[in-house]
């Protein structure tokens, strides 16, 4: 029988950021910054978001696991989020691209802006 202790599968941290409906985070508050060391982020157009990983991470982001939290609210309907391979990939140079969509709308779900907050963690497990 397989382990599924979330420790066996060697997860760890990869990036999180809590990002703004324009696109953009706060670097650093007083509270701690809002998204980690070498994470950029950038709004592609309406709902559409990417998360941008330094370059040199060396696990394959094929394993990734990335969790969506939209914070917006349309109608009473809370807005849903997921990772998208839609929206056209903009990256620099050796750099990863996480791509969010954010669907806002009943009974249609269409784009829509909202701030979201998003954690990505990665096997350390070779492959």
């Amino acid at each position: 029988m397989p382990n599924t202790l979330f420790d066996s599968a060697g997860l760890a941290i990869v990036a999180y950021a809590e990002v703004m409906a324009d696109g953009t985070t706060i670097v650093s508050t007083a509270a701690g910054s809002a998204a980690n060391s070498g994470v950029t982020t950038t709004r592609f157009g309406a709902g559409q978001y990417g998360l941008i990983l330094p370059e040199g991470l060396t696990q394959s982001q094929t394993r990734d696991m990335v969790f969506v939290t939209p914070n917006g609210v349309v109608d009473s309907t809370p807005y849903s989020a997921k990772a998208e391979t839609d929206i056209p990939p903009v990256t620099p140079d050796g750099a990863q691209t996480i791509k969010v969509g954010i669907y806002g709308g009943s009974p249609i779900a269409t784009f829509a802006d909202s701030g979201f907050a998003i954690l990505v963690l990665r096997t350390i497990i070779p492959q």
